[in-house]
């Protein structure tokens, strides 16, 4: 899971009908997204940057000479490389939709944690292409968690990534959980957590998952080649550390909060004080560093400094990407994080075939990140269409919104 709350020195909302039916008047109506994307125009090195980051050395997405040669006869942007890209759209709000989104977050102050998100890539990225972003709410109720001490809010974004004209590269449904902040920290199982120790036997166990790591490339992998109940993997990824949080702000930049280093920092902060707080130092710093920062984590009744949820979804399509091909496509992925990803964490990533559509050249995947102790912290169902018999690359279908599977609460 992932945090992005903004406290605002006030008492916020209650979350109740009331403030759920504000939020959800502003289904549909674009939002303002201020910070510039780290990739505004896509590149053979953004594409390496990105994959990097989340420890994938693909030649595919690597090597711009390898991808070449590959049937798509481009280098082209690794699955999840859109939310990382794109220049936001203009907006033309109409005087209603002004009023509705004014006078702030609703859910303001009240924390908020992601939970899932779907994707769907619709065609391929290469690089010198431009990604036009757009996001609106999309839907928002109330449910019942154990996560958060009760009744949460289950809030979802649409965010769609198109050339200029509109036709779509990518689209996103992205998934928070907003839960209130005192309750979570008092019904948080976690804050006892024992952390993460490794002796030399663990980590030359670790080691020899790196070694054997077996990625397919150009060697075409056809519907014939996969039958149910086929395994993937595993993977590992970890142990987690600072190191390796720095190595994903390199590759994707700070997100849709901003942030940067001294001056730019700075600016930032004018911006958008109530996301920064002193530390235990007493200097301003972003609310975002429970990210890397051990101390302001456990503030929030936390072991330890813990990833972003999205992270685990690269790692689950890395795993795929190496099982598939080159030639092969991600078509859709509908990923589901369920618990926290602390500093000093080890993951072993692997998946099971579960559905085979010959007439669609599809092959459905349940993907599992797990951790040291045995539990599952995210999972996904992926779908991947192989190529076809004659060669080439899979054939990408239409996108349509009934398409979309539904948000799930942690």
């Amino acid at each position: 899971m992932s945090t992005a709350d903004t406290w605002t020195g006030k008492r916020p909302n209650e979350l109740n009908d009331d403030t759920i039916a504000a939020v959800r008047r502003r289904i549909g109506i674009p939002v303002r997204y201020s910070p510039r994307s780290h990739n505004e125009s896509s590149s053979t090195d953004s594409f390496r940057h990105f994959a990097l980051a989340y420890g994938d050395d693909n030649p595919m997405y690597t090597d711009p000479a390898h991808a070449q040669a590959s049937s798509w006869k481009s280098p082209v942007a690794p699955p999840l490389y859109p939310f990382t890209a794109g220049i936001a759209r203009s907006l033309n709000w109409s005087d209603a939709e002004k009023k509705e989104m004014s006078g702030g977050d609703p859910l303001a102050g009240i924390g908020q944690y992601m939970c899932g998100e779907r994707w769907f890539f619709v065609k391929p990225i290469k690089a010198s292409d431009v990604l036009w972003r757009t996001q609106s709410l999309f839907g928002a109720e109330l449910r019942s968690s154990e996560f958060g001490g009760g009744t949460g809010a289950l809030v979802s974004h649409r965010v769609a990534w198109e050339e200029e004209g509109g036709s779509p590269f990518a689209f996103r449904f992205l998934d928070f959980w907003h839960a209130d902040r005192e309750k979570s920290g008092k019904a948080g199982k976690n804050r006892e957590l024992e952390r993460a120790h490794y002796d030399d036997a663990a980590l030359e166990q670790i080691d020899a998952c790196y070694e054997n790591e077996y990625v397919r490339g150009a060697a075409p992998r056809g519907i014939a080649d996969v039958k149910v109940g086929e395994e993937l993997g595993p993977i590992v990824k970890g142990p987690l550390s600072v190191t390796e949080m720095v190595a994903w702000h390199t590759g994707v930049g700070w997100g849709m909060y901003g942030g940067g280093a001294s001056k730019v920092a700075y600016k930032n902060r004018k911006r958008i004080p109530k996301f920064y707080l002193k530390n235990d130092v007493g200097f301003w710093d972003m609310a975002q560093r429970c990210h890397w920062d051990d101390e302001w984590a456990q503030r929030m009744g936390h072991p330890a400094a813990y990833d972003y949820g999205v992270m685990r979804s690269c790692w689950m399509s890395h795993l795929i990407t190496n099982w598939m091909g080159d030639d092969a496509w991600i078509w859709n992925i509908s990923a589901s994080i369920r618990k926290f990803n602390y500093l000093g964490d080890m993951h072993m990533v692997s998946g099971v075939v579960r559905e085979i559509d010959r007439s669609l050249n599809t092959v459905t995947i349940d993907a599992t990140c797990t951790n040291q102790r045995g539990q599952i912290t995210s999972d996904a169902r992926i779908v991947v269409i192989l190529p076809g018999p004659d060669g080439g690359p899979a054939v990408i279908p239409d996108f349509a919104p009934e398409q979309i599977p539904e948000a799930k609460a942690p």
